[in-house]
């Protein structure tokens, strides 16, 4: 069995989404919300198809930062962790869906 190598392109309607639920969100529940952007975004970097440690570090642990601010202050730390989480693997799922084979790899 011969390894083979692929193209990965960035998720870009995952993240685009999920900031748009976001800004929904802080519209209509609360301004807390908000602070999910850049989580959201993190999450979307970090992510990769087959969703290793290496590459979702930084992901990972801004999940447990979330999970750790909630025990001090609730709706920053949902907010936190709702937008680390779904960044992450929205956007793993976007990129598996739209990675590519190589030309002549």
């Amino acid at each position: 069995m011969t390894q083979r190598v692929y193209i990965v392109r960035p998720a870009i309607f995952a993240p685009a989404i999920l900031s748009v639920a976001a800004v929904v969100l802080a519209i209509q529940e609360s301004w807390w919300f908000l602070a999910s952007l850049p989580f959201i975004w993190l999450g979307s970097v970090c992510a990769q198809p087959n969703l290793n440690l290496a590459n979702g570090c930084l992901a990972y642990l801004a999940m447990l930062v979330g999970v750790a601010v909630t025990a001090l202050f609730r709706p920053l730390g949902i907010a936190i962790s709702a937008g680390a989480i779904s960044g992450f693997y929205v956007s793993a799922i976007e990129k598996r869906v739209r990675m590519r084979p190589a030309p002549d790899a």
